[in-house]
């Protein structure tokens, strides 16, 4: 950036007249004067900015408490939905609870003290479970108790502690009865989680509780490994057998198409058995020795050309005595 300055010392003859040229040239000489002058000062100001800049500062690594703090932030900015309001009734005191402390956990900024929890319960408690806490807390700013003193009063008062004893029996008594496999299979699985029973024996339970046609289709299928993979077949064998029975109690609408009848014809009843003409040896006639002599324009009785039933010497020559056991002695046919 530096640029050499012009020598401004030129020889001059003292005395001379100056010329259009030298004014020129002088005049060239004093604007790069000027110019050099600032590129000087151009130049002095950036060395000095450079020496004034402060060195830039390496932003730290975040460790992993701090990273894992800021996910947390993040995700806290969505908060859960407020649990339906708690009544006192006991079945339900552990879902309100749990889905109170997912909230708590959640939202750690919004319920920074234990203040600020105890109010949320409170607000969505109804029925005997609000009685309760008015009779509990004179006031409504202050509780005088932590938390944690909150809960184990709240608790004492609604919680309805699980026996395992209990659950196992109603396990083992439970039924599939007329449900769907996939609605017992959620009542199944809720008393199951509260017995502590290991995975084989739930499975078996599962089965002892299957209705017993379904028993049935599992039977004739290879033993599934697991109680989820028999929870899986069950639900789709019961749910093709009901399709299968309610298809079978409402059968399909035929559509009649013009010319085509959607059904068969009705049986058209045949008559009574009648006396068959007989053959030679006095035995009846079958139904392809009736319609050969038929089309052949030969007598019925005895089988000869040129006359018929109503003419044939044969006959009129034979009594009632003549006739066999199983012969009938009166013709259908007056051919």
């Amino acid at each position: 950036m530096w640029v050499r300055q012009i020598n401004l010392n030129m020889t001059e003859h003292s005395g001379q007249h100056q010329t259009p040229a030298d004014a020129l040239r002088r005049k060239l000489n004093k604007r790069q004067i000027e110019a050099n002058n600032r590129l000087d000062e151009i130049a002095s100001f950036l060395q000095s900015s450079r020496q004034q800049a402060p060195e830039p500062v390496q932003a730290p690594t975040p460790s992993p408490s701090t990273a894992a703090g800021v996910v947390h932030s993040t995700s806290s900015e969505c908060r859960s939905p407020n649990p339906e309001r708690f009544s006192g009734d006991v079945s339900k005191f552990g879902g309100f609870l749990f889905q109170s402390t997912i909230l708590f956990n959640h939202s750690p900024h919004c319920f920074s003290h234990d203040g600020v929890k105890i109010s949320f319960i409170i607000s969505h408690l109804s029925g005997q479970a609000l009685d309760w806490a008015e009779s509990r807390f004179s006031s409504s700013t202050t509780y005088d108790c932590t938390f944690e003193e909150f809960l184990k009063e709240f608790k004492q008062a609604f919680n309805q502690d699980s026996d395992k004893t209990l659950n196992s029996r109603d396990l083992l008594e439970i039924k599939q009865g007329q449900r769907t496999v996939a609605e017992f299979a959620i009542d199944f699985c809720i008393k199951a989680a509260a017995s502590g029973w290991n995975p084989p024996a739930l499975k078996s339970a599962f089965y002892n509780a299957l209705q017993d046609d379904l028993k049935d289709l599992l039977a004739t299928l290879d033993e599934p490994k697991t109680l989820e993979e028999l929870n899986s077949l069950a639900i789709r064998l019961d749910n093709r057998t009901r399709a299968r029975a309610k298809d079978k109690r409402n059968p399909p609408v035929r559509v009649a198409v013009e010319g085509v009848s959607p059904y068969r014809p009705a049986a058209v009843p045949l008559p009574a058995a009648e006396a068959e003409p007989i053959q030679i040896g006095h035995t009846r006639l079958s139904p392809e020795e009736r319609q050969r002599r038929i089309n052949a324009e030969l007598c019925l009785y005895c089988g000869a050309a040129g006359y018929f039933i109503a003419s044939c010497p044969t006959k009129a020559k034979s009594t009632p005595s003549d006739n066999p056991p199983n012969c009938s002695a009166e013709s259908p046919d007056i051919r």
